[in-house]
């Protein structure tokens, strides 16, 4: 199973350069992944975070794999995402640079899943170009119409979906993307029991940083099981593969766009944060 949920996530991610053909190939699973706004590898539980609250991505973690040794081609943005998207390194995408937008022939791994029978969604942070608007049936985008977290939608696509086909679901949160904003989970982390990383100064107004930051997380997490149980409840949950993810890290200092102090013995400049669930418990522990 680890074999071939390695592959799989391959050939997610390179599909655009490959000749799979998918609609030849019966009872086709879902995909869904959940991508977030600059948020680090350490800043789940499962991955030993003992601070922020993330019980959703947690149980996923234990019921599937956790990747401890996936790059990001860059710690930066829309090049992070295009890079996803199209399974090319950023200076072969025509945009390596923050706000810029790949060629409109450009193909994307959204096209390419449209093109064999699946119903693809965007919902939330878009941020990519105008080339990958062909490959979704559906777009959800601005905080009017997803949420000042971007997730407002992310059920609901699901129960109103065609139920003759497979999907395709990029649930880009805008979580955790400064400037902190009104959020329902305000205050769920106490700034008294947290303790921040070494190289930042610990004291009130970092910690109250670091807490509203992660009371964000907490917003991404709480969306995530919502939508597991939607899968649930629409029994098509053991034939999804979910994939959690960010485009970068943190945005504190020496975070978001260089490794910290901890890091630099082994370089973990832009670490994407993955979970496959499986059909079948993973082989490994979890935070293996």
């Amino acid at each position: 199973m680890k074999l071939k949920l390695n592959l799989l996530l391959i050939s997610l991610l390179t599909i655009s350069s490959c000749n799979s053909n998918l609609s030849e190939k019966p009872d086709k699973p879902n995909f869904i992944i959940f991508i977030a706004d600059d948020i680090s590898w350490d800043d789940f539980g499962c991955y030993g975070n003992s601070f922020v609250q993330t019980p959703n991505i947690d149980k996923l973690s234990s019921e599937g794999i956790m990747f401890s040794n996936m790059y990001l081609t860059t710690s930066s943005c829309s090049p992070s995402r295009n890079s996803i998207m199209t399974g090319r390194y950023p200076h072969n995408t025509g945009a390596p640079e923050l706000h810029t937008e790949p060629p409109l022939d450009m193909v994307s791994l959204a096209q390419e899943l449209k093109n064999s029978g699946y119903f693809t969604v965007s919902s939330g942070k878009f941020h990519m170009g105008d080339y990958v608007r062909k490959g979704f049936d559906l777009i959800h985008e601005g905080k009017k119409i997803t949420g000042l977290g971007g997730e407002e939608k992310w059920v609901s696509s699901i129960e109103e979906r065609p139920k003759n086909k497979p999907f395709f679901l990029w649930y880009a949160s805008h979580d955790a993307h400064r400037d902190w904003g009104e959020n329902d989970f305000s205050g769920t982390h106490d700034i008294e029991k947290l303790t921040p990383p070494e190289y930042l100064i610990n004291d009130n107004s970092t910690r109250l940083d670091l807490a509203n930051y992660y009371d964000e997380i907490k917003r991404f997490d709480h969306s995530i099981g919502e939508v597991i149980a939607t899968l649930k409840k629409e029994n098509i949950y053991d034939n999804t593969f979910i994939i959690v993810m960010a485009d970068n890290g943190r945005p504190f200092p020496h975070m978001l766009e260089a490794p910290p102090p901890e890091s630099w013995e082994k370089p973990n400049l832009s670490s994407i944060e993955w979970y496959a669930r499986t059909e079948e418990p993973a082989p490994m522990k979890a935070g293996s």
